[in-house]
Formats: C-alpha cells, sequence, structure tokens
C-alpha cells in the first residue's frame, strides 16, 4: 500500500504543478498586455484638456506686429513665461532709466526672461493694457524688416497702482515669420 499512496501523491503533486504552471503562464499574460496597453497608448489620458496649439483663441499667430502685442499682453494676463519667452528675440535688449546712476543703463533676454518669469510668479494678478495702435502697425508683416514703434501702457502688477508709460520696441519677423522683440525701452 505504501507503494499506492506514493504514487496517488506524486499523482497529485504534477497536478498541482500544472495547475501552477497554468496560473502562472496566465498572469505573465496579464502583465504582458496590461505593459503592451500602456506602451501602444503612449501616455494617454481621457481626462487631461486638450493642449492648445498657436491657432486656438486665445493666441495669435504673431504674423504682425499686432499679434506680437496680443501675444504679449495675453502671457502677461496669463502669466506664462513660456509664451513670453517665445516673443523675446535671441539678440533682445531691454534699456530703462536708472535713477540712481543718472543716466539709461541695459540688460540682455536672460536677465529679461529672469525678471519677467519673476514678476509672473510672484504677483497675483497682472494686468496690460496697450494704448490704441495705428492700423498699419497693427497688420504690419513685412519679413527681414526691423519695425520701430512706440505705445502707450499701463501695467497692474497685484496690488501696486498701475505703472503707465511708453515703451519704444523694435521688432523682427524670424525665418517662422512669427515678429519677436528685439528692443524694448522704457519711456516713462
Amino acid at each position: 500500500m505504501v507503494g499506492l499512496a506514493d504514487a496517488t501523491q506524486y499523482s497529485s503533486s504534477s497536478q498541482r504543478d500544472k495547475a501552477l504552471r497554468g496560473v502562472s503562464l496566465l498572469l505573465m499574460f496579464v502583465v504582458a498586455l496590461f505593459f503592451a496597453l500602456a506602451i501602444f497608448s503612449g501616455c494617454l489620458n481621457p481626462f487631461a484638456p486638450e493642449e492648445a496649439g498657436l491657432s486656438s483663441d486665445i493666441w495669435d499667430t504673431q504674423n504682425t506686429v499686432g499679434g506680437l502685442l496680443r501675444n504679449f499682453r495675453t502671457s502677461y494676463t496669463l502669466k506664462d513665461s513660456l509664451r513670453y519667452a517665445d516673443l523675446i528675440a535671441d539678440e533682445f535688449v531691454f534699456e530703462y532709466f536708472d535713477p540712481n546712476l543718472g543716466r539709461y543703463d541695459q540688460w540682455y533676454r536672460d536677465t529679461e526672461l529672469r525678471t519677467t518669469g519673476g514678476l509672473m510668479r510672484y504677483v497675483d494678478h497682472l494686468d496690460l493694457r496697450w494704448g490704441p495702435l495705428p492700423a498699419d502697425l497693427d497688420t504690419f508683416s513685412r519679413a527681414d524688416t526691423t519695425v520701430e514703434f512706440t505705445v502707450n501702457f499701463s501695467l497692474t502688477a497685484g496690488d501696486v497702482a498701475a505703472v503707465s508709460g511708453f515703451a519704444r520696441f523694435q521688432a523682427r519677423a524670424g525665418h517662422d515669420g512669427r515678429f519677436r522683440l528685439v528692443l524694448w525701452r522704457d519711456d516713462f
């Protein structure tokens, strides 16, 4: 009888091993299927809002000087430093009057982006308003031409009283046909 019991035990152990292998194969199949779905679906999030491109309602194509200034105002209002960076040419210069030195001073693109990014980060609300632009300037779109113009502005930053003045800009369309600022001189 001992031999028969051993055979019965072996038989049930063999069935158990087959069942475990079947479960293991099924588990490996499910895991592989999960990874395949994750890889082929990308980072699809059905709950995420659609990303707006340049053709969305709030952003202009920047193919005109007016479009550049509208995007400038929108980037301030939305405190969007990435969009703001796209408005500033690589060779950008900001000129301002330093009352302590009694003369005009300047900074370049990197300082402009750090300074404006800090303003956008630390101020709760920004409101920028441009004075009216002449129609020919608003629609100006000639490539490879630097256009210089002065515009009246009013900027409110948080609870601080509005700052008003004139900004003298030089803008130029790049190879992509989009206008960017190359010079900004504050004239208060």
